[in-house]
């Protein structure tokens, strides 16, 4: 979805050797930031089951993040660089309720978590879509488990052909193209993109579906070849709907920072909550549920309204009985090859009537050799969270004028 792209202001010769994948030290980071999200998104999936609240989903992923690299480069930034997103059926990314507008997750729901961390900048993001099955022991069909398939095997097919010199237009053609094999959609103003130390979004996006629109000349001039020494987000949506997009019912809770834009801010919970932000968060999106207070949070508005802050909003899929799955991972592109570090999770048991025929692009892109992934580390270090454990809220609301 929409999302804002930052620039990092700091002389271009280190911006090119903080992201310089020639560099050992670099590349480490991106596999301690990837260790974290892989821990992080496999414990949430345990949780996963009726009856679970979605605010307690996205608390635990984010404490969990913290939790985990909270003692990795402690003189330099590091935490939460998406928050952990919880996004059922036909809504698409970015769900992260407050406990006021909970969801508690229902049989047959098809669930897609979201999330992001980071070590002294360096960014790893995954994402994951399961079913809640009744009846585990028989596989999920219909609709849902077109999608997930679709999804998934667009998924991996984007990132075998995530090399030096193939065209993006030819990456969302065979995204497309699987699509429509399994009767779904790329859902619109979806992308893949490229990362950044700090930057989420760096660069030209890999949209996941061409628009209806489009002409000819218009794609020449917006295709781009992928280049060795690029770090990525392979973010692939797909819907069983027409692949239109609205705006839901849900809140938006997501928000990052515009670090282009400043005000001289006179509310005091503004203030707050700027400050906050600033400490916590910097360039990284964040949840309106990190902030300490119910007053911090009311500040959110008057930052929306001065261009300080840039919503995430969640967005729906056209008709209520469309079924959304998204897989995301991280991927980076070196001279030496690929290097999947966010790696893929445990499907759910899904059976679709359809499949990919042969002889196809997509069938020949998904029989060559999967992409190298980054082997999980023997153990990672004990945490104390809670799930499910609710914070007291802090009432220091007052009233105040712009």
């Amino acid at each position: 979805m929409s999302g804002m792209e930052l620039t990092v202001s700091y002389p271009p010769s280190k911006f090119a050797s903080d992201n310089d994948l020639s560099n050992e030290s670099v590349i480490q980071k991106y596999k301690l930031a990837a260790d974290v999200v892989n821990t992080v998104l496999e414990q949430i999936l345990t949780k996963v089951a009726p009856g679970i609240s979605v605010n307690d989903l996205c608390q635990y992923g984010d404490d969990l993040i913290t939790a985990y690299t909270k003692d990795q480069y402690k003189s330099s930034e590091r935490g939460v660089a998406l928050p952990t997103c919880v996004t059922v059926n036909n809504l698409i990314q970015y769900h992260s309720p407050l406990a006021d507008a909970d969801y508690n997750l229902r049989p047959g729901d098809i669930v897609k978590i979201e999330l992001g961390a980071h070590v002294d900048g360096y960014i790893a993001t995954s994402a994951h879509t399961t079913v809640i099955n009744v009846n585990p022991s028989q596989p999920i069909t219909g609709p849902a488990a077109d999608v997930v398939c679709a999804t998934y095997f667009a998924m991996e097919a984007a990132a075998r052909m995530l090399k030096p010199g193939v065209k993006t237009s030819e990456i969302t053609r065979v995204i497309s193209e699987i699509a429509a094999y399994y009767r779904c959609k790329p859902v619109q103003g979806t992308f893949s993109s490229p990362m950044k130390r700090f930057v989420l979004r760096a660069g030209k996006d890999i949209e996941n579906g061409f628009p209806e629109d489009l002409l000819m000349k218009d794609l020449e001039k917006s295709d781009f070849e992928i280049e060795a020494n690029q770090v990525y987000q392979l973010n692939v949506v797909l819907t069983t709907g027409d692949g239109k997009v609205k705006s839901s019912d849900k809140k938006t809770n997501v928000y990052q920072r515009d670090v282009r834009n400043s005000y001289q801010l006179k509310m005091k919970s503004a203030r707050l909550a700027y400050s906050q932000i600033n400490e916590k968060y910097t360039v990284f999106p964040f949840s309106a549920r990190a902030l300490s207070g119910s007053q911090a949070r009311l500040g959110l508005s008057s930052l929306l309204t001065h261009n300080l802050i840039t919503p995430y909003p969640v967005m729906r899929s056209s008709t209520n009985s469309d079924m959304v799955a998204q897989f995301k991972a991280t991927v980076l592109v070196t001279a030496d090859g690929q290097l999947r570090t966010t790696l893929p999770q445990q499907l759910p048991f899904v059976h679709s009537q359809y499949c990919i025929p042969q002889p196809t692009m997509a069938a020949n892109v998904l029989s060559s050799a999967p992409i190298n992934e980054h082997k999980k580390p023997k153990s990672m270090p004990n945490v104390e969270v809670v799930f499910g454990e609710r914070r007291a809220e802090v009432e220091d609301v007052e009233m105040e004028m712009d």
